[in-house]
């Protein structure tokens, strides 16, 4: 067991206490939940975009202008050491869920957990076993068509020529993530919402709370009545906000707080 303060463990008593009597709680998980796995960030020391420059901001136009030459860039990249997309690439397939993943989980199989939004594209909440999960951003394992909207499991795809088009309407496929200067799938952030109008309760696992509409989400629960709840080794724009923040790692945290529920009965 990690060696706590007593602020900490009280605030961790407080946080059981908070998620126990709730009645629809719901989780927002970010990048930082990811970090912990050994997935890279992309901003701050040691961060993709640091050591190799930020994208365009017009990723998702470029896409649509030539999604053919798009395709072929990325798939040239995945293969090429010395690029962002590489290295990615490679950290995101040795990533492994973490013990935040698996007491996220658990709090869904006990019926505490409603649902879990994320921002991270990376599969490793459904690798971990999460099944109410809103993917805000994607998903990197599928493709998505432009068009109808239709999903694939990438693995089940043939890509043939490029760009790959879909099967069901004849759409141009993308990769399911979400690029700079797409909208969020409309679906998705409906349902996003109204999880917001719902919830009582909202974790807030590894996020820093600046990228919207993600961002966005807690402040409406807040103004709605729910509690948030932080677990973030920093600080973050949110943290004010919240009725706890518990400052350490959400690997570490989470498992504590899940033993405390398990205590409880």
């Amino acid at each position: 067991m990690a060696d706590l303060t007593q602020d900490l463990e009280t605030a961790l008593d407080q946080a059981a206490r908070l998620v126990a009597g709730s009645k629809h709680l719901v989780a927002l998980a970010g990048a930082g939940l990811s970090v912990e796995s050994g997935i890279p960030p992309y901003r701050g020391p040691g961060g993709l975009w640091t050591r190799f420059g930020e994208p365009t901001a017009l990723s998702y136009p470029d896409f649509l202008r030539d999604p053919g030459l798009w395709w072929e860039t990325r798939l040239k990249d995945e293969a090429q050491p010395g690029n962002p997309v590489y290295e990615m690439k490679v950290a995101l397939d040795q990533a492994q869920p973490n013990p935040g993943h698996y007491a996220l989980v658990e709090l869904e199989t006990r019926g505490v957990l409603k649902q879990t939004l994320t921002q991270n594209a990376d599969n490793l909440h459904r690798r971990a076993g999460s099944r109410n999960l809103l993917e805000i951003h994607g998903n990197r394992a599928w493709l998505r068509c432009i068009q109808c909207g239709d999903r694939t499991l990438r693995d089940d795809f043939t890509l043939g020529p490029l760009p790959p088009v879909c099967p069901r309407c004849g759409g141009i496929i993308k990769s399911d993530t979400v690029m700079f200067g797409e909208p969020i799938p409309p679906e998705v952030l409906q349902a996003c919402l109204e999880q917001v109008e719902t919830c009582d309760c909202m974790l807030l696992v590894g996020t820093s709370g600046t990228v919207n509409p993600a961002a966005r989400l807690p402040l409406m629960a807040r103004q709605r009545g729910s509690k948030l709840i932080e677990i973030n080794p920093s600080e973050t724009v949110l943290t004010s906000h919240c009725e706890l923040a518990l400052a350490g790692a959400s690997g570490e945290l989470l498992p504590l707080l899940v033993e405390r529920m398990r205590a409880a009965g």
